[in-house]
C-alpha cells in the first residue's frame, strides 16, 4: 500500500518538477565588470526642512548643518563571462529559485576610512586639526559615518549607480557661531592616493 502511495506521489510531482526546472534552468552568461569611484565632491546642505537641500547661502544655522557628498563612478573594460547555476531561494517559496544577473559591476578601488576634520577650534576639547568624524551621522539611519565605507565599496548587480549622493548630518554644533568653519574631509584608500575635499560655512 505504501509503495502505491509513494508512485501516486512522484506522478503527481513531476508536472511541478517541469514547471520548476523550466523556471531555474537559467544558465546565465553574467558578465563581470569592474568600476572606479572617479569623482568627488561636497555641497553644504540645510536640512532645516522636511528634506536636506544644497544650499549656496553662507550662512546655515548650526542646529541644520549637513555636508552632501557626491560620488560619480565610472565603468571600466570588459572582464570575463561565466555561466552559472541557478541560486535556490531559502526563503518562503520553497520551489522558487533566481538565476544570477546578466552583469555585475565589482569595486576596484578599495575605500578604507573616511574621517573629517575641522580646520577651524571646534569646542573646547576639539581645537584646530581635529577629527570630528564622531560628531556626524549619516541621514536617515544615523549611523556612524564609517557605513559610509560600505557604500563606497558596494559591488553592483544589473546597472551601476552611476552617480549617489551620501548626506552627513551635524550632530554636535561648535561653541562658536557666526564665525567661518571649515572641514576636510578625508577618503583613504587601499590602492590609490588619498582624496581631500575641502568646505566653508557659517555656522549661525
Amino acid at each position: 500500500m505504501k509503495r502505491k502511495y509513494i508512485i501516486l506521489l512522484i506522478i503527481l510531482a513531476l508536472p511541478l518538477l517541469d514547471v520548476f526546472y523550466a523556471c531555474c534552468n537559467c544558465d546565465t552568461v553574467t558578465e563581470e565588470k569592474f568600476y572606479t569611484n572617479s569623482g568627488f565632491s561636497l555641497k553644504n546642505i540645510d536640512n532645516s526642512g522636511s528634506e536636506p537641500l544644497e544650499t549656496a547661502s553662507e550662512n546655515i544655522n548650526k542646529k541644520a548643518y549637513g555636508i552632501r557628498l557626491q560620488v560619480n563612478r565610472q565603468s571600466l573594460a570588459f572582464l570575463k563571462k561565466q555561466i552559472n547555476q541557478p541560486l535556490f531561494s531559502s526563503s518562503a517559496y520553497a520551489m522558487s529559485c533566481e538565476c544570477d544577473p546578466e552583469v555585475t559591476y565589482d569595486h576596484t578601488d578599495k575605500v578604507e576610512s573616511i574621517k573629517i576634520i575641522t580646520l577651524n577650534d571646534f569646542i573646547a576639547d576639539k581645537p584646530a586639526n581635529s577629527d570630528i568624524t564622531d560628531y556626524f551621522k549619516m541621514r536617515k539611519l544615523y549611523t556612524d559615518v564609517s557605513e559610509l565605507v560600505k557604500s563606497l565599496n558596494y559591488d553592483f548587480a544589473y546597472k551601476l549607480e552611476e552617480t549617489e549622493y551620501f548626506d552627513i548630518l551635524l550632530m554636535v554644533p561648535p561653541s562658536e557661531v557666526n564665525v567661518q568653519h571649515q572641514f576636510k574631509l578625508i577618503i583613504t584608500f587601499e590602492n590609490k592616493p588619498t582624496v581631500e575635499l575641502l568646505t566653508t560655512v557659517n555656522l549661525i
